[in-house]
């Protein structure tokens, strides 16, 4: 009789595992962001953490990093730890949380430090953080920045409702691809990322920032240097 088992295969059953513990962590999920809704919308926020977690599943992630996407933004807007989340899903997620979280563990709860102090500190921390992390941040960032886009499309005017606007959103999120790429090149989520990149630097509304005889490419690079001694503090939903 033929064994026609492919071990690959059955590793990879293994790693797409679910168990009780991701309802589990939806259901906590829900309970922490029920109030919460999308930046300038009235769409429950639960919305993009299940997206989020949907982008890990099919980027080929497991379910301690499903979890974690689920729960990326608990210690960021929903007053929790790392302990308190190592309690109910184990130090794995917790971890991989906390590499999802811009905001410093020295703020109080509920306040955050200036928009571009944030970005600028989380962008140089991604080379040291693990990859399975990153996996969880392509995700959430390539599900803001698709919703961005295509919020944009109908409405170009919509992104005055970010602190950082259209010129520190595409150099933000430019900055997140190219960093991410060099780490998941074949990552379905930095693809993503990437398309939205594109289009949001092909825009008309990005196209009236730049200067004659400067690429839209260029001109995202060079925000940090516009934007130097000009922080505003508050939050960004990318």
């Amino acid at each position: 009789m033929n064994d026609d088992s492919n071990p690959i295969d059955s590793s990879r059953q293994l790693l797409m595992m679910i168990t009780a513990r991701y309802g589990e962590a939806l259901a906590w999920a829900e309970l922490l962001h029920r109030q919460q809704r999308r930046k300038g919308k009235d769409i429950p926020y639960i919305s993009h953490l299940i997206s989020v977690s949907a982008l890990v599943w099919e980027d080929g992630g497991n379910e301690d990093q499903a979890i974690a996407a689920l729960l990326h933004d608990a210690i960021e807007d929903a007053d929790q730890t790392r302990e308190t989340i190592a309690e109910r899903f184990g130090s794995v997620v917790a971890g991989i949380v906390q590499d999802c979280t811009d905001t410093s563990a020295d703020v109080a709860a509920g306040e955050k430090e200036p928009w571009l102090l944030r970005k600028t500190r989380y962008i140089s921390s991604l080379r040291s953080k693990p990859d399975e992390s990153l996996l969880v941040t392509a995700a959430d960032k390539a599900h803001n920045a698709g919703d961005m886009v295509l919020d944009a499309r109908l409405n170009p005017g919509m992104w005055s409702k970010f602190n950082a606007g259209l010129d520190g959103s595409a150099w933000y999120l430019q900055q997140m691809h190219s960093e991410l790429l060099q780490r998941h090149p074949q990552s379905r989520s930095v693809a993503r990322l990437g398309e939205a990149v594109a289009e949001i630097l092909a825009s008309n509304s990005y196209a009236e920032l730049v200067p004659s005889g400067t690429s839209p490419q260029q001109w995202a690079a060079q925000y940090i240097d516009r934007a130097q001694g000009n922080q505003t503090p508050g939050s960004e939903g990318s």
